[in-house]
């Protein structure tokens, strides 16, 4: 999973991917970078942690999360071209976007932006986005109708047309494209192209530690929006410096349950629809994510590419069965190991041990 964390400059998106990579990205006040921070961190799940301890494994693969901190958008950009052309092509890979919003108040940052106002600001973003997209699909049209002038009209392209020009009426009227119904060949035609407004957003409310949990009503406000999580983001990015023992205390002093990486892991997952599955053995135990929904031949895809075209059966039980009965021999004992086919939509938490033949 990819997820980008963009946002307006100076509203503290370095300061979150460092608090959940832990990483050391420069956040000086004053510089904009220009190109993006990348770094993986792994979903810590405790089932991993589990069928470790059980199945004594030479390797332990927890399921990771890419994350891209991107450069700052400039509202004063004529053209809404505010991302680099190197961001442009890491920002069409990402699976869903995190939009930091500034909710803390520095004397610099309030002469130079003005104070904080996150609806303002959120609503300024998403009008970015949808000016940016216009833009791509204006090009774009313009290029399908040279191919037609040059006598190329094939069936793909004219599908792409009517995506394109249902794309074009909807930001003209200032809805983002994923409010719009596009379907599955419309969607496919134009999935190459960088729209911003089609991908999901959740909002990360990055507050200070004097305002932080005591936001419940812009909370309720940009709910309304799109999901949102509040982060004390210079706080927690001081936690991550922190061995745990240490950042635990701290943590009970802000009310704060989790790790800045644990909540926003699980607010991806949430947002994205995302459920794991496991597989295990002596050799590996790790964790696999897929969608909700998803079939045994998706997930076996997920594995290795052979699994899936030679797809045979699922061998399958649930995390609670070897939790419950510790070892797989109790488990076919009471019935609880099964064999399923192609269409079995796989569970959160199921182990499944693909038979196959290429």
């Amino acid at each position: 999973m990819k997820l980008g964390i963009t946002g307006t400059a100076k509203s503290g998106k370095t300061t979150i991917f460092n608090a959940i990579t832990k990483l050391n990205a420069d956040i000086s006040l004053y510089d904009i970078k220009q190109e993006p921070n990348i770094g993986v961190v792994q979903v810590l799940d405790e089932r991993i942690t589990h069928l470790t301890e059980l199945y004594s494994p030479k390797k332990t693969i927890y399921a990771t999360i890419e994350y891209l901190d991107f450069p700052g958008i400039i509202e004063d950009n004529e053209n809404h071209e505010f991302l680099s052309a190197t961001s442009m092509g890491l920002i069409k890979t990402t699976d869903a976007l995190a939009i930091v919003i500034r909710n803390f108040e520095d004397a610099y940052l309030d002469e130079t932006f003005g104070k904080p106002n996150p609806i303002k600001e959120i609503n300024n973003i998403i009008e970015d986005f949808i000016l940016s997209d216009l833009v791509i699909a204006e090009k774009r049209l313009e290029k399908i109708h040279l191919s037609y002038k040059r006598g190329i009209k094939t069936a793909q392209l004219q599908i792409e047309e009517t995506a394109i020009n249902k794309a074009i009426e909807a930001l003209n009227q200032e809805k983002a494209l994923k409010e719009i119904e596009f379907t599955e060949d419309e969607l496919k035609s134009i999935r190459g192209f960088q729209f911003l407004s089609l991908k999901p957003i959740m909002i990360i409310l990055n507050s200070d530690e004097t305002n932080f949990k005591n936001n419940q009503t812009v909370i309720d406000q940009i709910s309304l929006i799109a999901p949102v999580i509040e982060f004390a983001g210079k706080f927690e990015m001081e936690l991550s410096k922190l061995d745990d023992e240490e950042a635990q205390i701290f943590m009970e002093d802000m009310n704060i349950n989790e790790s800045a990486v644990n909540r926003l892991n699980e607010a991806a997952y949430n947002l994205l629809g995302y459920i794991s599955f496991f597989t295990v053995g002596s050799d590996e135990v790790r964790a696999w994510t897929i969608q909700k929904g998803d079939n045994a031949v998706i997930a076996a895809g997920k594995i290795h590419s052979d699994l899936a075209r030679g797809f045979i059966r699922a061998e399958t039980f649930s995390y609670q069965d070897i939790i419950q009965h510790s070892n797989e021999k109790t488990i076919r004992e009471k019935g609880l190991f099964r064999l399923e086919g192609k269409n079995y939509i796989v569970q959160d938490g199921d182990i499944l041990n693909i038979r196959f033949n290429v």
